[in-house]
């Protein structure tokens, strides 16, 4: 081996690794970048389907049907610290449907069937409605119609079940088209810091 070929090596590998740093700093630019722009946020005070006082309506499903994403990037999620873990959920069971015949509502109200509903503890035979549930949100199936949040809310549920924009998901659209859709501008960017994280698993 003569200086010529391991001098062309080290020239070889520098070039490389400077290329390597090149990329780096073009993440991270962009990275920054992103984090300057924000994310896209919904905002629950804002929301039909969320909002307080906005009752006796149906439910807004424009971010199931108006984001690029073939599933939304809108799913909802449900805040275990808020969850009353009832019996007869009114967000998982059609509270309207016939009673079956374990005094419970024949249909499940989610037309997706995203809500999974299992017992917590031990279950008591005589009393059933003396059970405490856990309702999950199954992601692969919620496309975030918002049909289980206006039910959960005030003055059926409390409320612990929620529309959020999940950034893992989102393609960060430079015009989002849920925000495009939305009637009540329930849907804006915002700083990352600002964003808060999403909620997807029951509290420990």
């Amino acid at each position: 081996m003569n200086h010529e070929t391991t001098r062309r090596e080290l020239l070889g590998h520098a070039v490389r690794g400077a290329g390597l740093l090149g990329l780096g700093g073009v993440a991270v630019y962009l990275t920054a970048k992103a984090g300057d722009e924000g994310v896209w946020v919904l905002d629950i005070s804002k929301c039909v389907n969320s909002r307080l006082g906005a009752t006796g309506i149906e439910a807004c499903e424009l971010c199931a049907t108006s984001c690029v994403r073939p599933l939304s990037a809108v799913r909802a999620i449900n805040d275990f610290e808020k969850c009353g873990r009832c019996y007869i959920c009114p967000a998982y069971f059609d509270v309207m449907s016939e009673v079956d015949e374990n005094g419970l509502p024949s249909a499940k109200l989610c037309p997706r069937d995203a809500i999974k509903r299992e017992p917590i503890g031990w279950v008591d035979p005589d009393d059933p409605a003396n059970n405490f549930y856990e309702y999950t949100i199954d992601e692969a199936l919620c496309n975030g119609c918002g049909i289980c949040v206006l039910a959960c809310k005030d003055p059926s549920g409390l409320g612990s079940i929620l529309l959020e924009v999940r950034y893992d998901l989102c393609l960060d659209c430079n015009r989002c088209s849920n925000a495009a859709a939305c009637p009540d501008d329930a849907i804006d960017r915002k700083p990352l810091s600002r964003a808060g994280a999403p909620q997807r698993h029951p509290a420990s």
